[in-house]
């Protein structure tokens, strides 16, 4: 049932998959960074400041989702 119930797909999808998993995450580390760039300006912060913090968001949160991607999921098995 859910997510599980699916068979494996083919290679050729599977690739495609993994492109836009990769797409989605670098939209998300961008709309972060641009995010973050407008509240610590908003804050008052120099551009130099602001920027290489946006730029670091930008980079670690793409980075934070592979590594969590990573992690093992539930082994529900042993819940009754």
């Amino acid at each position: 049932m859910g997510r599980h119930a699916s068979a494996e797909p083919d290679p050729q999808s599977r690739g495609h998959r993994t492109l836009v998993v990769w797409a989605e995450r670098a939209a998300m580390g961008l709309a972060a960074g641009v995010v973050m760039l407008l509240v610590l300006r908003w804050a008052n912060l120099s551009w130099s400041a602001a920027a290489a913090i946006a730029v670091g968001v930008a980079v670690l949160v793409p980075v934070a989702a592979w590594v969590a991607s990573t992690v093992p999921g539930h082994d529900d098995r042993g819940v009754r």
